[in-house]
């Protein structure tokens, strides 16, 4: 039966949903070999799928746990009465458990999110929804080779839930509201520049087997589009691991700091940056190997990460320190 409420609201809105989904049970009512109409088990309803529907899933596996979460909105297609358009925002994030960081950003969390277009019909043969996968987007990160394949599902209404099925497996959502609400847009920039602040966090074993952590807190001030100028400040702490004192420092740790300051400019598609001054740190670990020129890097910014490579192949990756 089509729900009273829903049909009205299709009524109100001036979309023909009614006389749409009439004309589709008229052709998909199977004619047997004596030319008798056989009613459709079911009669549904686009209507049903109208709204806001979410799904999550949590799993733990091979040192990593797992969260995926998608947000699905459906609304009626303006130009078809008979189709519904939508979209949905999946994101996974990956999190060490044993907080080894990951190569790809250099912690121990990402996230990849994409929004894919889809559609909604109904199949005449079968009287169910069919969504179709039309187009997607994907956010910028170095943790995500942006490519996705496009699907489509056989949907299932059920009161407060829909449950979407496909080759190999199936995933129930549940219902946010029933609102005819704009469909959203990507959640993030495609071509956001470099501006403001960034951070950079590393720890590893040095030749002599003591612990160095590192963190970099940089500031980055646009003066034109193509030019920005920018300051970082660098800490490094260097502890041995049993406690016991490091030669050169007399004491079981020691650290230092450094201030940088550096000119970037756009070139193509990348950024090239040169140190122009630095406020070296001083400490008696530090003069056996002392610094003897500026440095450079290219940089791409992907997403919430700011990619460099420094000379010598020195990878770095910056992150926003208000971002995952």
């Amino acid at each position: 039966m089509i729900d009273v409420r829903r049909a009205a609201l299709a009524v109100t809105t001036g979309l023909a949903l009614g006389a749409g989904c009439r004309a589709l049970a008229d052709e998909r009512r199977p004619v047997t070999a004596g030319g008798q109409v056989t009613p459709p088990v079911e009669q549904i309803a686009l209507t049903d799928l109208i709204g806001g529907w979410r799904w999550m899933h949590r799993a733990d596996e091979e040192g990593t746990s797992r969260i995926e979460d998608e947000r699905w909105r459906f609304r009626p297609d303006p130009d078809h009465p008979a189709t519904l358009l939508g979209t949905y925002l999946r994101s996974v994030e990956v999190r060490s458990l044993d907080r080894v960081p990951f190569q790809c950003n250099q912690r121990p969390l990402y996230v990849q999110r994409a929004r894919y277009d889809v559609t909604a019909t109904v199949d005449p043969s079968s009287g169910t929804f069919v969504v179709h996968e039309t187009a997607y987007a994907t956010e910028p990160s170095p943790c995500d080779h942006g490519f996705r394949h496009l699907g489509d599902y056989r949907a299932h209404p059920i009161g407060n839930r829909l449950t979407l099925d496909w080759d190999g497996g199936s995933q129930t959502l549940w219902q946010i509201d029933d609102a005819i609400a704009p469909l959203p847009g990507s959640p993030w920039s495609t071509d956001a520049p470099p501006d403001g602040s960034w951070r950079w966090d590393a720890t590893s074993i040095d030749p002599d087997g003591n612990v160095r952590d590192e963190s970099e807190w940089w500031q980055i001030t646009a003066r034109t589009p193509t030019r920005f100028d920018a300051t970082y400040r660098r800490r490094v702490s260097v502890h041995s691991r049993d406690g016991s004192p490091i030669t050169c420092a007399s004491a079981p740790s020691w650290q230092f700091d450094d201030v940088y300051a550096l000119e970037g400019q756009k070139e193509e598609d990348h950024w090239r940056m040169f140190e122009r001054a630095v406020d070296p740190g001083d400490h008696p670990c530090l003069r056996a190997t002392p610094r003897r020129s500026f440095d450079e890097a290219t940089g791409e910014v992907l997403g919430g990460y700011f990619v460099l490579e420094w000379r010598g192949k020195r990878h770095q990756v910056l992150y926003r320190p208000d971002a995952t």
